[in-house]
């Protein structure tokens, strides 16, 4: 009743006052209509009072069921996966029906950490998932996820990825002061730089994560430095002769590291320290004490993706000792291990120690399929392009390390700022004088711009002066390396020709396969002075015009025409083309090389029997045109080779636009636009 008449003295107000408004005196004409319909707003407002706080309780209780599932997940983690992950799956059904970022992303972690153990690609892929969610919402398991993908892809010998993303954990750990964190991260830095033969910079990351260790009293995290620098040491005495103090290095910290996980319970990483310690003695000739330890490591249960190098070492030690058969067998196990976890960094060991393996017992057949595998995973773990991610990866933390620094020390100039303002107003009083110092001041700016703009001129002379200074002594360089290619590597690719051409006339070869790899090679070494004439021509050269590109071109076709005697060449350039366009030599290079590579491939798989390169000027732009009526390609399903996609990258690196069309029996056309 009481909620009745307070809306019926509402409504009877809402009427008057809309009366006075229309200059209407019908308030109670259009209170008969209208009262009637009162329960019916009065339910109206009821049902969207209880839709609302039904809304809310719904909401909360979602919000209290995501925590305990989220809850349920992380304990069930180290006993039961699958249990773990059903729970986080059901936590992401929630979070996607409430379309909750943070919610989701939280369950996309857990259910990777869930695929942790038994599949790395899957948790990997499910972590890259949740990355976007956890950062948007500044997530407190942001640093974990860094850490957790860090780990995955270091195990991957994925390492710049695997450095960058630890980088990014401890920076964050560091602006939230969480040390225990901080401490686990720079050791792992130091991990990645071990991993990637960076060795004194494994053993400077791991000794201040060690300090943090000790002044935290984590047991378990001191062990794990002491092993990291220890291992450290050892590789650095394998590479300076076996040098025996830093042999003794290597044992003291492993030894320790051995000692503080036993008493820490750690089987994991007391398994690992074992097989360093092995290791170290299987490097000092001590075959006996290095099984001891590496056995010991293989037989602490579990960790089987991590065994592949213990292996790969209690197979050298039995090679080293004369046991072939048992080192056979060993390291066939080491290679299945290694291929089954994908641990390519240990399965290039294996390798190599298949290969000397079979050197000893004379399969030198074999041996030599094994040491070019050790040499293809060994040059895909260590290429230039890695060593120079690195390297950014690294200057990137520095620099960040840095901004952090200035913005700490902004923030201390604010406060001095905020004191000295306050202090100012003070100095009203000196206004005054300071208007006359202010005038002697203005006189003395004047004076004092004009030598500014003197010494100025000065200081443009004295750099125009260092900057021709420099081009001089860097074309001096070119020039020098220039000649040292074609006096030194041109001489010695020269001798290899006529050694070859001696070794094949001067010997009676009846073994044809053998008479033509020599010719191969021959052939090769003749092709190898060529590019190395291309290379020092267009290194005198501080640009390259459009005529010196079109001779270039033409000698090279013309060496084509006579090498493939079942195919026509043709060479045309169009007569607008101005011949006296300049290039930079490396972009010139780049274009010759991508003609080169284009006509090479046709000469070499697309049975043509006509190739043809033209040169167009359409539109302020150069086209290129390098045409055959060959067999062709279907492209879609065609795996491309290094040439085509070294083309892509040159075109890439000038700016210019690449098309290549081909199809099955209807020849290939590649366009170069400059």
């Amino acid at each position: 009743m009481t909620i009745c008449y307070i809306f019926d003295m509402l409504l009877i107000n809402f009427f008057k006052k809309a009366s006075r408004l229309l200059i209407c005196k019908k308030e109670n004409l259009l209170m008969l209509f209208l009262y009637p319909y009162r329960n019916c707003f009065l339910l109206l407002i009821a049902l969207l009072v209880i839709t609302q706080n039904f809304a809310q309780t719904n909401t909360h209780s979602e919000t209290n069921k995501f925590t305990e599932l989220s809850h349920l997940s992380l304990e069930s983690l180290p006993k039961n996966d699958s249990l773990a992950r059903d729970y986080a799956q059901q936590m992401f059904d929630l979070a996607y029906a409430s379309s909750n970022n943070a919610m989701q992303g939280e369950a996309l972690y857990l259910i990777a950490k869930s695929y942790r153990q038994k599949s790395a690609f899957k948790a990997l892929e499910h972590f890259k998932i949740a990355t976007p969610y956890l950062e948007v919402a500044n997530h407190e398991w942001l640093s974990d996820l860094y850490f957790e993908k860090s780990n995955i892809l270091t195990f991957f010998s994925e390492f710049p990825e695997a450095l960058s993303l630890a980088l990014k954990s401890l920076e964050y750990n560091k602006l939230n002061n969480l040390e225990n964190k901080i401490q686990r991260d720079m050791s792992f830095i130091g991990y990645i730089h071990d991993r990637m033969y960076e060795y004194k910079e494994s053993i400077k990351w791991n000794r201040k994560a060690l300090e943090l260790a000790m002044k935290l009293n984590d047991k378990i995290a001191q062990a794990m430095c002491y092993g990291r620098i220890g291992i450290a040491y050892d590789e650095l005495a394998e590479k300076d002769n076996f040098n025996q103090k830093l042999f003794d290095s290597a044992l003291y910290y492993n030894l320790k590291a051995a000692k503080l996980s036993e008493d820490a319970g750690d089987l994991g990483f007391a398994r690992t320290t074992y097989s360093n310690i092995g290791n170290s003695y299987s490097k000092l000739k001590k075959y006996d004490k290095a099984e001891e330890y590496t056995l010991k490591s293989l037989a602490v249960p579990g960790f089987e993706d991590r065994k592949g190098v213990t292996l790969v070492n209690l197979g050298k030690i039995y090679l080293e000792t004369g046991r072939y058969d048992a080192a056979k067998k060993i390291l066939d196990s080491a290679m299945k291990n290694t291929i089954k976890y994908g641990t390519r960094k240990y399965q290039f060991e294996a390798y190599y120690r298949l290969h000397e393996l079979d050197v000893k017992k004379g399969n030198y057949k074999s041996a030599l399929q094994n040491y070019i595998e050790y040499k293809s995973i060994e040059d895909s773990l260590l290429n230039e392009t890695k060593t120079k991610q690195i390297v950014e990866v690294s200057e990137r933390y520095k620099t960040a390390e840095k901004e952090r620094e200035i913005l700490v020390q902004r923030a201390e100039l604010a406060e001095q700022n905020v004191i000295i303002q306050q202090r100012n107003y003070q100095l009203f009083g000196l206004l005054g004088l300071a208007a006359i110092l202010g005038l002697v001041g203005y006189l003395l700016y004047n004076q004092q711009k004009l030598k500014n703009k003197q010494l100025q001129k000065e200081s443009e002379l004295k750099e125009a002066l260092v900057k021709i200074e420099t081009q001089n002594k860097l074309q001096e360089q070119r020039l020098r390396i220039s000649r040292d290619l074609h006096d030194n590597i041109g001489a010695q690719l020269t001798f290899i020709i006529s050694s070859l051409d001696n070794l094949k006339y001067g010997y009676n070869i009846t073994n044809q396969g053998l008479e033509d790899k020599l010719s191969g090679i021959s052939s090769f070494t003749r092709d190898t002075i060529y590019e190395l004439r291309d290379t020092i021509w267009a290194m005198n050269k501080n640009e390259i015009t459009f005529e010196d590109l079109q001779s270039r071109i033409s000698n090279f076709i013309e060496k084509a025409d006579i090498t493939s005697k079942d195919i026509k060449f043709e060479f045309a350039i169009d007569e607008n083309v101005n011949t006296k366009t300049t290039f930079t030599s490396i972009n010139g290079m780049n274009i010759y090389r991508i003609i080169q590579e284009a006509v090479n491939n046709a000469i070499k798989y697309a049975e043509a029997s006509v190739i043809s390169v033209k040169i167009h000027y359409k539109n302020d732009v150069i086209e290129i045109e390098i045409n055959d009526d060959g067999k062709g390609f279907d492209i879609a399903n065609v795996e491309l080779g290094n040439g085509i996609n070294n083309m892509k990258k040159r075109a890439e690196e000038i700016k210019a636009k690449l098309i290549i069309d081909s199809s099955e029996n209807k020849g290939t056309q590649i366009k170069l636009t400059v």
